[in-house]
């Protein structure tokens, strides 16, 4: 193989080719060395633990062109020009008290957290009960406001009187800071998993939220990834438990096994082998979503590109609808760029890797570092599960029925894996076509979802204020949700 690549390297072969040539005669030789030595192991191949919800398919349509040029052409620009602003900033030109709080993890990364304090609606005072918003992968705090005005979860929460905090996970863009490493040159920066997530900065970010606002006691609001980030904190800093109040669980991937997603179709499976270390390296321990200085130069970012009404309507929406699922009726092709930007960010490998062991598992189990290591790690030759039966938060769940990443059957299996007494809420989002990411972005999550979340948040607050103060009214009074 080394030869053949040598000698196909010398020919005058553009670089894609060169890279094809190997890369397939390299997977050509190791799968037929496999073949003649069943003991050798550099490509494991091996059955799903959980029937396939159903058939993958990539969902293109090019059904919604007319109405979406239409739309884009009736708005007050055709080509909407996208800001620079930060977060921060965005927030504030928005109405809203914002403001930056970092903190600085045991083993020396820098994370930002971003505060929304209040807005004209509920100006900020101390005492306000915390709502902590944790983001999924690939994004930051940011995917919380997405939407256009107050429409998003973000403001509706703080409308209603809550002090709301946006987590940005170590290696995303606001949290790239290191005492020792540089992110963008060091590939040890980005040697962390979900461990380190949800032992090392959860509960710092935690402590922070509720020192700054006075309280006991906050609420989590979590999507995709950062219900799993949540869940392993639960299970390995079980104090953890007594300072949330209550978990609102959007597309929870902790217990996967069934996904469709093209996703796990691009890497192979390779978890707890050699070639998983070879592709962290190769890749530089992250998947970039962030465009490089050349095509910014260019003008040929995704976020500019996307920006024509030629491109959002059929071409970047169906990236979008091939990746997650086609749901043209609640995209919002007016806000299409702010949407791209939002969500094209950076995502550490290791979770990811993580995640694609958990599918292919059918088990929410800990990182799978092949027989070897997980003798060392926890003497046994395959990771342990996830024992989440010592939660004692009350627990409600979102999911939706075309969500490719987390089926309706994955997310009946995170439900039974709860304590019943603390299974408050398993809701299933009223849109049959809404898919994983339309928990961020559609244009009727506020009233499929985001006012139903309010409003048991709402409820649950009168219901503790009513209890403590102990009247005979409250006494007999009995909690919505």
């Amino acid at each position: 193989v080394s030869f053949h690549c040598v000698y196909i390297t010398k020919k005058n072969m553009k670089i894609k080719n060169k890279v094809l040539w190997c890369s397939g005669s390299f997977v050509l030789f190791i799968l037929g060395v496999q073949h003649f030595f069943p003991k050798f192991r550099l490509i494991r191949f091996q059955q799903r633990k959980c029937a396939q919800y159903k058939p993958l398919h990539f969902d293109i349509t090019f059904s919604h062109r007319k109405e979406c040029l239409k739309s884009v052409h009736q708005s007050q620009s055709a080509e909407v020009e996208v800001t620079n602003l930060n977060t921060i900033d965005e927030i504030i030109t928005r109405g809203y008290n914002a403001s930056t709080h970092t903190f600085v993890s045991k083993d020396g990364y820098y994370s930002s957290i971003y505060r929304i304090s209040g807005g004209a609606n509920s100006p900020p005072r101390n005492g306000k009960r915390a709502i902590l918003m944790y983001h999924g992968f690939l994004a930051t705090g940011a995917s919380w406001i997405i939407q256009p005005g107050s429409r998003n979860l973000a403001f509706t929460l703080v409308n209603a009187g809550y002090d709301v905090w946006l987590a940005n996970s170590r290696g995303t863009t606001p949290s790239k800071k290191h005492r020792h490493y540089d992110a963008d040159k060091d590939l040890d920066y980005w040697d962390f998993g979900s461990v380190e997530l949800s032992q090392l900065d959860l509960p710092q970010m935690i402590d922070l939220i509720l020192r700054e606002t006075g309280t006991d006691k906050l609420y989590y609001v979590c999507h995709s990834m950062g219900c799993a980030v949540l869940f392993t904190g639960l299970a390995d800093v079980p104090e953890l438990n007594n300072k949330i109040e209550a978990n609102f669980l959007l597309a929870p991937p902790t217990h996967m096994g069934s996904s469709y997603n093209p996703t796990f179709l691009l890497f192979p499976p390779i978890s707890g082998t050699p070639l998983q270390d070879l592709l962290f390296r190769f890749m530089g321990g992250r998947i970039n979503g962030e465009p490089n200085a050349f095509l910014k130069a260019l003008g040929l970012t995704a976020v500019k590109v996307c920006g024509w009404s030629s491109m959002r309507c059929g071409i970047c929406d169906n990236l979008i609808f091939a990746m997650f699922g086609a749901d043209p009726e609640q995209m919002d092709y007016d806000n299409f760029p702010t949407i791209v930007r939002m969500l094209t960010g950076t995502g550490a490998l290791k979770p990811f890797f993580h995640g694609l062991q958990v599918n292919e598992a059918c088990a929410f189990q800990r990182n799978d570092y092949g027989t070897s290591r997980n003798l060392l790690e926890y003497g046994s030759l395959k990771p342990p599960r996830y024992n989440l039966t010592g939660i004692t938060v009350p627990t409600y769940i979102f999911y939706s029925e075309n969500d490719n990443f987390v089926t309706p059957w994955d997310a009946e299996r995170v439900r039974n894996a709860i304590p019943k007494e603390f299974m408050r809420g398993f809701y299933k989002v009223g849109w049959h076509k809404f898919n994983h990411i339309d928990f961020l972005m559609a244009k009727e999550a506020d009233i499929l979802l985001y006012h139903k979340i309010r409003d048991i948040i709402m409820d649950l607050e009168q219901y503790n204020e009513c209890y403590l103060q102990g009247n005979e009214f409250c006494a007999g009074k009995s909690q919505k949700y």
